[in-house]
């Protein structure tokens, strides 16, 4: 080999070490970064005419388990919506209230059943009297304040889909803009890998919101598609679209118009699509349109079921047929056809509310009674406690013929079981996105593997430093001469 061979091959060599120590440092100091990927140098010998001549680098390897990635980004999708539904399903056993809890619905009908007994055995005592109109008003309060939460939780559901879809059509810009700038630095032999980092954590992120599939291309450009098959990102980004409809009636739904749906590229999307079936997006959507409105009809159902209870003739002979007893609705005089909504309405009857002109007598003699009459008739007030305990039909999720207790336990029973369902599906989601993200971590930097690089590196550095030394020993000897 003669000495300018040496001199290049050299050069190659101390070339290469430093552009690998570079990659070493660059690896040990991202070690705890997210989405980073590990980085290693490639290498071939470099030859000229036949002969060797050094080393040349071909490229710097990212490195990622893209097939481990797709299962930790499917895995932390179905954990995010299925969180969302569980934190709803446990504000409604809250709001309901566990059996043995002083406020809730249940322990709320037990005392209304009791107030009505003790006025059964002393019709005379006005004190007893307002003991039952006070448990009718809780349960009353207590009907009203579930609808009030299933409202505000449908609001929330369709604010978070308006900012869901935002944040979606902005990362899908970047990530197509990425797609981009990375083609362009790979067709060019520039270093994208810093841009894959980004673009891998800004892919993360997203699905979360939704699921998503990631093929890879030949130029270092991603293609997302979703579980349907709809493209997201190519070389271009596509496009959701929604309107945002501030505080959804109880009656409101896509197919009256009253509220929008998801649509993308101009295209309406059902909420049972494939592309809902995890992430946030599917959560708030499924919340808004099926979940929330399910309890709401099965809670309207409640509600004119204790609402017919007590009315009519045959409870208080005092009544016309059709009339409110007991409860009523607010700003109605009669129980409407459409039961929509009618649980934010429920009330006791005006008839019994001093603040609206009511007496408690009224209890006992009867709502439309024209005066107290036998203070010790309890003909009335029995027949109300005996409608409380009549077991009358409900309809829909609630089982049929029971108490109201039994329609209102049968209510808190199909929320607990929704919510225990989801706890349980949380700890599994937990557990498996916790084992991937260590299963993926462990792929990731090895700072024991990466030292023993560096020390490599040192030795190949300081060997082809020698051979420098050496050629200019040579080169001086050879000037001397």
């Amino acid at each position: 080999m003669s000495l300018s061979l040496a001199v290049s091959a050299a050069l190659s060599g101390l070339t290469l070490s430093a552009r690998g120590t570079q990659i070493v440092a660059d690896n040990i100091a991202n070690a705890q970064t997210e989405a980073y990927g590990v980085r290693s140098l490639t290498q071939a010998a470099r030859v000229h005419g036949g002969t060797g001549s050094g080393v040349a680098m071909t490229g710097v390897t990212r490195h990622m388990d893209q097939l481990l990635l797709g299962d930790l980004r499917q895995a932390r999708s179905q954990a995010k919506g299925d969180a969302l539904l569980g934190a709803f399903w446990q504000k409604l056993e809250t709001g309901l209230g566990l059996p043995g809890d002083d406020g809730s619905l249940g322990a709320s009908i037990t005392r209304l059943g009791t107030a009505l007994q003790r006025a059964s055995l002393q019709p005379d005592q006005p004190a007893v009297l307002q003991q039952g109109i006070q448990a009718a008003g809780d349960i009353a309060a207590k009907i009203r304040g579930m609808h009030d939460l299933l409202g505000a939780e449908r609001d929330r559901a369709d604010a978070g889909l308006a900012q869901e879809v935002e944040w979606v059509n902005a990362a899908l810009k970047d990530i197509a803009e990425l797609n981009r700038k990375i083609q362009r630095q790979t067709l060019l032999g520039g270093a994208p890998e810093g841009l894959m980092d980004m673009r891998q954590a800004l892919v993360d992120k997203l699905s979360e919101r939704l699921p998503v599939q990631e093929f890879m291309r030949d130029d270092g450009r991603i293609m997302l598609m979703a579980r349907d098959g709809s493209i997201l990102v190519d070389r271009d980004a596509a496009q959701f679209s929604f309107s945002r409809s501030p505080a959804p009636g109880a009656g409101d739904r896509v197919e009256n118009g009253a509220l929008s749906p998801v649509m993308l590229n101009g295209r309406e999307i059902a909420a049972n699509s494939v592309i809902f079936s995890a992430g946030t997006l599917g959560a708030f959507l499924k919340l808004r349109d099926e979940v929330a409105p399910t309890v709401q009809r099965d809670l309207d159902l409640l509600a004119a079921d204790l609402i017919a209870r007590f009315s009519g003739p045959e409870i208080d002979p005092s009544l016309d047929a059709g009339a409110f007893g007991l409860f009523s609705l607010a700003g109605r005089a009669t129980v409407p056809a459409a039961l929509d909504g009618i649980a934010g309405l429920m009330a006791i009857n005006p008839a019994l509310d001093p603040s609206q002109g009511g007496a408690a007598w009224r209890l006992r003699a009867g709502l439309a009674a024209p005066d107290p009459g036998d203070v010790l008739d309890n003909s009335v007030l029995d027949r109300l406690a005996r409608a409380l305990d009549l077991p009358t039909p409900s309809g829909a999720a609630l089982s049929p013929m029971r108490s109201a207790q039994g329609h209102a336990t049968d209510l808190l029973s199909v929320i607990s079981t929704h919510r225990l369902g989801l706890d349980q599906r949380n700890s599994f989601n937990a557990a498996r996105v916790g084992m991937l993200s260590e299963t993926l971590a462990a792929q990731g930097v090895d700072t024991d593997a990466e030292l023993g690089k560096l020390l490599v590196l040192e030795q190949a550095y300081s060997a082809n430093a020698r051979v420098l030394s050496t050629v200019d020993a040579m080169l001086r000897t050879i000037l001397e001469i």
